[in-house]
């Protein structure tokens, strides 16, 4: 656990790092905190919420930070919550693993509002990078579609790459509603919009990624349909070909006595000529048909 306290002019903010639940249960009575509060500090997958009192605004975000597990699926293993609790002159943070924007931190805010509007604009922009990464995954993934000479696609990689894109866009929805019903002072609207604005940016972008991903895989599917039947086709016009010239090699090739082509001189000869006129007949409907 760590705990650092910034003194600005006009308020003061504790930063909490890796609290254990003694340390948050001591904090109840000289900060006010309520029950509540610490239960959902504690969840490590808790969603982001706001909670509005009149002594104090309790907020819990989100921000991008993956674990080293592949194919991640849960909301807690690619984002990590970081709580508010919002004072008049007070603010503390509660997070359990560390954020580098969460240090060296400047010393000009005049509010525990504006210092809350730009650790909330960090957050938000630990998600640029990842939804850059999944929209560059996006166009490797189209080109080993239509561009390469063998189709290595990993339908799973594409799934899971979609389906974080797909999170990212909820929690990112999630928090846009947050600071929707966030209030500020007057003179920290235009930060307060330039978030909001940020936020929508994000959104908009982790939601092209999840509609490529679906328009990859649904491509990925036609395609892979498409070289099937073309397997089918290829099969089918062999079978078309040999099929008749079977049957006639299967008449001349069974073992009774009297049958009178067998003795006959030029029989042999004969019968590869009508093989081939059969082949040159059913190729010639091919081309008229254009199956070929």
């Amino acid at each position: 656990m760590n705990t650092t306290v910034y003194q600005f002019d006009t308020f003061e903010w504790l930063d909490i790092e890796n609290p254990t639940i003694s340390y948050l249960r001591s904090l109840e009575e000289p900060y006010s905190f309520d029950r509540n509060f610490i239960e959902d500090v504690l969840a490590a997958g808790h969603l982001p919420k706001i909670e509005k009192t009149k002594e104090h605004v309790f907020m819990i975000l989100r921000a991008y930070k993956p674990s080293s597990k592949d194919n991640t699926m849960a909301v807690r293993e690619i984002t990590h919550k970081v709580a508010f609790y919002i004072q008049k002159d007070r603010l503390i943070t509660v997070h359990r693993v560390p954020f580098e924007f969460l240090k060296n931190v400047q010393d000009n805010f005049t509010s525990p509002n504006a210092l809350v509007l730009h650790l909330a604009n960090e957050i938000m922009l630990t998600f640029e990078v990842p939804i850059l990464i999944q929209a560059d995954k996006m166009d490797e993934l189209e080109k080993k579609i239509f561009l390469s000479e063998e189709n290595n696609l990993s339908v799973e990689h594409l799934y899971f790459e979609k389906s974080k894109a797909r999170l990212i866009k909820k929690i990112l929805f999630i928090m846009h509603d947050v600071i929707n019903q966030y209030k500020v002072e007057e003179d920290l609207n235009s930060n307060l919009q330039d978030l909001k604005d940020t936020i929508i940016d994000f959104i908009l972008r982790s939601e092209e990624v999840v509609d490529d991903g679906n328009a990859l895989l649904n491509t990925y599917m036609t395609y892979t349909a498409q070289k099937s039947n073309e397997v089918m086709k290829l099969l089918t016009v062999f079978s078309v070909f040999f099929l008749p010239l079977t049957f006639i090699a299967g008449i001349y090739g069974m073992n009774f006595r009297y049958m009178p082509e067998i003795h006959w001189e030029y029989g042999y000869f004969f019968s590869l000529l009508i093989m081939i006129i059969i082949s040159l007949g059913i190729f010639i409907w091919f081309k008229r048909k254009k199956i070929l």
